[in-house]
């Protein structure tokens, strides 16, 4: 039988139970070869299984949020997302995957969400692969419509709102931004992560229309860790992300399974987002989706993203029945700029020591590391944690988001933070399950990179976080290091910093808009050493695309030398002292915040002067990006960067490139 592109018969309902995963089976196995392209998709599974017996009423229920958000939290069960899994043929795997509109279920008293969707379904399926596997995906664009997003914007002349009207539903107050109602349904799919090669990397020039594939050829050979996937079109991702276009993706291996760590319904995915909504006449909500920020001031400065709706795996505020023993998450931020700063509360009070880091973006740590107060992850990173709830048995629990200087659980309007909880666990009354011991040592191949494992002749590439200049946006700056002789400070583009050791580096800048020459061009398995500079007032997730890298440390500056009319340092950024990693900081990784978080005396989640420093290794090659991964902020901060082989660099012009990785060092890993 031929297959439609419109069918959706093998897409569960995302509330399938069962019966309806076993029709789907079948049908699958039915269909054969037809159905070897598509991949195997099936709901619930390897994650979440359950069969538990029946037990005595799981504890907490429903509780109102705040009035003006009109919904009820902990009403709706966790949904896990459907699982594809890939089919083999030969010496690789293959698998399609197609982008659909889809009306989708977030809470079960708000009407279905129009959302462009991943087979139909908000998150999409997840991937789940073997390491080492080579996998190649046909993502196919079925996309109808225009973009179903209202964007709207809102401010005032004499500066922020003391409590903005992004913490609410609704556009009143607000005006529309030009041009995103008639966006059509291109699309660019990234695996973020992925260490594919530049023309698989879903380059955010090289869209696909509707009735079109995206054809990406994975080398799937990192460590057993935890992608996702999401939309990357160029100047737009802020509005296609949102309308719904991510997914998770898990490669396993044999490290992870020798660990026996919680699996089956005790692995559960925690995919993390945050959403509006619009209003009709009579003020209840319709569903529509709604992005809404604050233009600050008569310059119109955009604050970052930040919606009233945490969503956790596509369902607002939901609960999760878990029994007394230990639970392996996997927690991912796929909101656009919001940075959550997770904490777990039994009785209204913060739990020491709950989230045992194991994993971080890249894959498994060395040893597990109890995260220190929050565990803060800021948009598109992910970290692995494990939960032991057998203290708690017939109790509910919360996970929140909070913020320095905020009691965890409570609200701070003025910080974007009207309701801070995330989703109830409800802990079943039973006897506690302790039979999973917490492992000492976690990967035996990991190894934590010191400055002293770093080739010699590493290159070293300074990057400055910079803020809003004269298009009233923050700033990219790449920079290259000069002789000081003969430049008048304060200078545009120049900038001085003074390290522990009282070492002075003067930097220029060469390159900041996207389109700027100068690319930066690394060597295939080289290592550099990138410097990341925050000079503004709120944290930056900064995304390296074709390598990952390890964080050496992070400091932080005296940043007051620098001159915002001038743009440049009048004195040099000075060093002041050095900060501990948090332990999902660890790992291998391929974004990194900069930027401290938590703080709210200069505004929320972020204080200026933190400088950042990796060892990036590249072992992709061809032409990607690096950039901040607040969507709000990519179009502004987005520069590209090229991989390539190290026998091609003695033959290559060197007019407009940045030649940084001539080295070819190694460090250890996965």
């Amino acid at each position: 039988m031929e297959r439609r592109y419109d069918d959706k018969s093998d897409i569960p309902a995302p509330d399938a139970g069962p019966s309806d995963v076993a029709s789907l089976k079948r049908r699958t196995l039915l269909r054969g070869g037809t159905v070897a392209g598509l991949g195997a998709l099936v709901a619930g599974t390897p994650f979440f299984a359950r069969t538990r017996a029946e037990a005595a009423p799981a504890p907490g229920g429903p509780e109102p949020s705040a009035p003006e958000l009109k919904l009820t939290k902990f009403k709706d069960p966790l949904r896990i997302p459907p699982v594809l899994r890939p089919h083999e043929h030969g010496d690789h795997d293959e698998l399609t995957v197609r982008m659909r509109t889809a009306d989708v279920t977030v809470h079960s008293d708000l009407p279905p969400v129009t959302m462009w969707t991943y087979e139909g379904s908000y998150p999409g399926p997840t991937i789940e692969t073997t390491r080492g596997r080579p996998l190649r995906v046909a993502w196919e664009n079925r996309l109808t419509g225009n973009i179903p997003v209202t964007a709207v914007d809102f401010g005032q002349a004499k500066g922020p709102m003391a409590d903005p009207l992004s913490n609410y539903p609704g556009t009143d107050g607000c005006q529309e931004v030009a041009g995103v109602a008639g966006l059509g349904p291109w699309a660019a799919v990234h695996l973020h992560g992925m260490l594919a090669g530049g023309g698989s990397d879903g380059w955010m020039e090289n869209l696909i229309a509707p009735g079109e594939v995206q054809l990406c050829a994975y080398p799937n050979g990192q460590a057993a860790t935890t992608l996702w996937y999401h939309d990357h079109t160029h100047h737009v991702s802020r509005f296609t992300v949102f309308a719904g276009l991510t997914g998770l993706f898990v490669a396993r291996g044999p490290e992870e399974r020798d660990l026996d760590l919680p699996k089956g319904e005790h692995e559960v995915p925690l995919i993390l987002s945050d959403r509006n909504f619009g209003l009709d006449a009579q003020g209840a909500l319709t569903g529509r989706l709604v992005h809404k920020v604050e233009m600050v001031g008569a310059q119109r400065l955009m604050r970052a993203h930040a919606a009233p709706y945490t969503l956790v795996n596509g369902v607002v505020w939901p609960y999760l029945e878990v029994d007394p023993r230990w639970y392996r998450f996997r927690i991912v931020n796929t909101a656009n700029s919001r940075l959550y700063r997770l904490m777990l509360l039994a009785d209204g009070k913060p739990v020491p020591g709950a989230l045992t880091v194991v994993g971080t973006d890249q894959g498994l740590i060395g040893k597990p590391a109890a995260a220190d107060g929050a565990l803060n992850l800021s948009p598109g990173e992910r970290a692995e944690v494990l939960v032991d709830f057998s203290a708690f048995p017939g109790q509910a629990l919360k996970l929140v988001n909070t913020l320095d200087g905020v009691v965890p659980g409570t609200s701070s309007r003025r910080n974007d933070l009207l309701e801070p909880d995330v989703m109830q666990f409800r802990v079943a009354d039973r006897r506690p399950n302790t039979r999973f011991k917490l492992p000492s040592a976690l990967s035996p191949t990991f190894r934590r990179v010191t400055h002293d494992d770093l080739p010699k002749d590493a290159g070293r590439r300074w990057v400055l976080i910079v803020g809003p200049g004269s298009a009233n946006m923050p700033e990219m700056w790449e920079m290259e290091e000069v002789d000081a002789a003969g430049i008048t400070f304060p200078s545009a583009g120049v900038v001085q910093v003074k390290d522990a050791d009282g070492t002075l580096t003067t930097l220029r800048r060469k390159a900041m808009d996207y389109d700027d020459g100068g690319t930066f061009t690394a060597t295939h398995d080289g290592v550099e050493v990138w410097k990341y500079l925050n000079l503004t007032g709120a944290p930056h997730p900064m995304h390296i695309h074709l390598a990952h890298f390890q964080v050496l440390s992070r400091e932080t500056y005296d940043v007051t030398g620098f001159d915002r009319a001038t743009r440049g340092s009048a004195t040099p950024m000075t060093f002041k002292a050095t900060s501990v990693l948090e332990a999902h900081e660890t790992g291998e990784k391929d974004i990194i915040r900069v930027g401290t978080a938590g703080q709210i005396t200069t505004g929320p989640n972020g204080t200026p002067g933190e400088l950042v420093t990796v060892a990036v290794r590249f072992p992709a090659v061809g032409r990607g990006v690096h950039h901040c991964h607040m969507l709000e902020h990519e179009q502004n901060m987005t520069r590209p960067l090229v991989v390539t082989p190290a026998d091609h660099m003695g033959v290559m012009p060197m007019a407009g490139m940045d030649m940084g990785g001539m080295d070819m060092g190694g460090m250890s890993h996965h």
